[in-house]
């Protein structure tokens, strides 16, 4: 098989940041991908049906999973794990499985694993650690003709606000989201606030009445995120989203990251680790942040830093021609 050969789907579900990485790593490996959009019922819940099954698939989703069969099959998070062994399975064995992030099931049959600190994996031949996610939007983004007129009609210098949202064991502080919003729209230009698909309603109807200031503006689905990144001067991101931190970083410009506060189940997780019970969870977000730290990426609100970082695809794109049997 020639590299010009290899058919790869990419299974994007409901996480732009996941969606994101996909797309990047397929368009740096340069083979034809198509992209299968997966919806998902309560059945993904469910541990022990993390076999090869689209039972967790709503009827729609499943009816995009046909052949003729990919040689490599994309996919982020536990939700596209038993469809990617679905897969497999009716391609004879011969299809190549490569997942980002947290699968929540036994890594054994997964040929790659890509995976961020905030998991903590030990260790493994199929397990490829990253500084950071992978993709660099701004780069990568081509504004509409809509996006630019929007960009061109606000103040510069533009800082972008990047708000996530609740995690496992955070949430956002608004205090500390309303003194990063105060403080960077108290500078000459324009604040740009960017909600993201975790934020949530009530997060979204809070940050409502700063969009009604004069040069701050509330962007919830437009302009596209990866435009704004591209036309921003400087960043706030809050902490709980690897990915946008990561984005942000890349551009090359300045970025401040805003603290976010433990959640009560957070507290009680981190309590009892803190008395030597380990509470069964793979994602832990300081872990993330003390690599920034050692790293010195990352600055505050009040001294946003630029800082060196480089994309991964090439390293990434490098490991999945090695699982696919071709050379670097």
């Amino acid at each position: 098989m020639t590299s010009t050969e290899t058919l790869v789907w990419i299974m994007f579900g409901n996480r732009h940041g996941d969606n994101n990485q996909l797309e990047a790593i397929a368009r740096a490996l340069g083979w034809r991908y198509e992209i299968k959009h997966l919806r998902y019922n309560q059945w993904r819940r469910i541990r022990f049906l993390r076999g090869a099954t689209l039972l967790s698939l709503t009827r729609a989703a499943r009816r995009q999973i046909t052949g003729p069969w990919p040689d490599l099959v994309i996919g982020a998070g536990y939700g596209s794990v038993p469809v990617a062994r679905f897969i497999r399975k009716q391609n004879g064995g011969r299809t190549r499985i490569v997942q980002l992030g947290n699968p929540r099931t036994s890594i054994d049959d997964i040929d790659l694993l890509i995976t961020t600190p905030q998991y903590g994996r030990a260790p493994r031949a199929n397990v490829l650690p990253l500084a950071f996610p992978v993709g660099d939007p701004a780069r990568h983004v081509d504004p509409t003709a809509e996006e630019i007129k929007w960009v061109a009609g606000i103040t510069k210098p533009i800082r972008l606000v990047a708000v996530g949202g609740a995690t496992r064991n955070w949430i956002v502080d608004r205090d500390q989201l309303r003194t990063a919003i105060d403080t960077i729209a108290s500078k000459q230009g324009s604040t740009i606030i960017a909600t993201s698909a975790r934020t949530g309603q009530p997060l979204t109807e809070w940050l409502r009445p700063f969009g009604a200031r004069d040069g701050v503006y509330l962007v919830e689905d437009f302009p596209r995120f990866a435009a704004l990144l591209a036309a921003a001067d400087e960043f706030a991101v809050t902490a709980d989203s690897v990915s946008m931190v990561a984005e942000a970083v890349l551009t090359g410009r300045p970025i401040g990251i805003i603290p976010i506060r433990k959640s009560w189940r957070g507290k009680l997780s981190y309590g009892l680790s803190d008395l030597g019970l380990k509470p069964r969870t793979r994602i832990d977000l300081t872990k993330f942040w003390r690599l920034l730290d050692e790293r010195g990426i990352g600055g505050t609100v009040d001294q946003p830093k630029v800082s060196a970082a480089v994309d991964s695809a090439t390293q990434v794109v490098a490991a999945i021609r090695s699982v696919m049997g071709m050379r670097p």
